[in-house]
């Protein structure tokens, strides 16, 4: 498992994290902005700003998820093809916790919230699997 370390794609990697990242940008405003916000019952205004933990924390957090998937698909040697499966199985896992995550007395509309969450985080899995899934290793 240490090989896989030192054979996994740092470049894929980079790309893949900065690319799951972007799509959060788009996925969290304008695709799904504001069922997201709905389903917590919050109230975004125009002039709303966020202070640096709001863009840090999620490009920490994708970054380890391309690190995790680039040594899991450098340990298995996979095919493009086999790549995107892994990226589904990992993705349907993390969506179903996003769900879990979701279902709190204090969350107004739960569904909706881990749909919106769940949602993204599959489809990006999927998409960070793709690009380093399409990467030499």
């Amino acid at each position: 498992m240490l090989d896989a370390v030192a054979h996994s794609n740092c470049l894929a990697v980079a790309v893949a994290a900065v690319a799951y990242y972007l799509l959060g940008a788009a996925w969290f405003t304008p695709l799904f902005g504001k069922a997201w916000d709905r389903s917590i019952g919050y109230d975004r205004s125009r002039d709303t700003t966020f202070g640096p933990a709001y863009y840090v924390v999620p490009l920490v957090s994708t970054v380890l998820v391309a690190l995790a998937l680039g040594v899991i698909l450098a340990a298995l040697a996979p095919t493009f093809g086999e790549a995107l499966i892994v990226g589904v199985v990992v993705g349907l896992g993390v969506a179903a916790v996003s769900i879990n995550n979701a279902l709190t007395p204090h969350t107004p509309h739960p569904y909706v919230f881990g749909a919106v969450t769940g949602g993204y985080h599959l489809v990006g899995i999927v998409l960070v699997s793709a690009i380093i899934g399409a990467f030499p290793n």
